[in-house]
């Protein structure tokens, strides 16, 4: 049990939870920064862009981590596999967002703005959640959790300024 002198707590996740952690909120990261770009794009080439980039950034990401393992070997290449396999995943929500816009009739703007704050909500989930598993208490969660806001509002303005 932690201490008050002390802001950390016994981690409740091992290092293969805390890299699935890490990968979900690499792979929101990404879904966000392309959509950016897309601008008024239809929603095919939505859907497209932003499947082929994390596919791309996943066996990116899998390829270097696997590379770097000092246990080389399918096994390696497997347990890498599995482990960022939230890249992929964390995609959907952001872009599922985008479509359900457009679907109901709203235009592309209206929707990248709902995409990017569903994004930068579920990364704020996933970075302070990940932080309090892994046994993060007090100043330094709080730290997380506004570096985490601050990140989502620079993609925010960033989005804004490539649109406007």
């Amino acid at each position: 049990m932690a201490s008050p002198k002390n802001a950390q707590a016994p981690s409740k996740i091992g290092p293969a939870g805390a890299e699935r952690i890490s990968a979900a909120a690499y792979g929101l990261l990404v879904a966000a920064s392309t959509l950016i770009g897309l601008g008024d794009s239809a929603a095919s080439p939505i859907i497209i862009v932003v499947l082929i980039t994390n596919l791309v950034y996943y066996a990116t990401h899998v390829f270097a981590y696997s590379i770097g393992d000092q246990t080389a070997g399918w096994g390696s290449i497997r347990h890498h596999l599995r482990v960022s396999a939230p890249m992929i995943s964390a995609a959907f929500a952001p872009l599922l967002a985008v479509l359900v816009v457009l679907f109901f009739g709203g235009d592309t703007r209206t929707a990248t703005l709902v995409k990017m704050i569903t994004a930068s909500v579920l990364l704020s989930v996933v970075a302070v959640s990940g932080v309090r598993l892994r046994g993060i208490r007090g100043w330094p969660l709080a730290l997380v959790a506004v570096g985490t806001v601050l990140l989502a509002g620079f993609l925010i303005l960033a989005e804004f300024l490539v649109l406007h």
